[in-house]
């Protein structure tokens, strides 16, 4: 299996989603506003989505199913279950 459908498509070492809102608030601010003070946040913010991208390209999915996690394991589902839940201990109101 080649690794290009494997991995997550990155722009210039940063994954795509990211890329795509930095260079689009960058452009937006720089080119409409005039507030040029944006384009060095802009350039340590791509900075720092790559180093987090290098450290593991698939950071994103691993904060989206962390996100997602229920309360507890139920193995009957029920209507009044609430998503993304989680009990004290189990990691509640902490960052992944």
């Amino acid at each position: 299996m080649h690794s290009s459908l494997v991995e997550p498509l990155l722009i210039a070492g940063v994954e795509k989603p990211f890329a795509i809102v930095n260079a689009t608030l960058a452009i937006a601010l720089v080119g409409d506003l005039h507030l040029y003070g944006w384009i060095p946040l802009s350039v340590l913010v791509h900075l720092v989505l790559r180093r987090i991208t290098l450290d593991d390209p698939f950071t994103r999915q691993i904060y989206v199913k962390y996100n997602r996690q229920p309360e507890s394991y139920d193995p009957w589902p029920h209507c009044r279950g609430r998503k993304g839940l989680r009990p004290e201990g189990f990691g509640k109101r902490l960052a992944c």
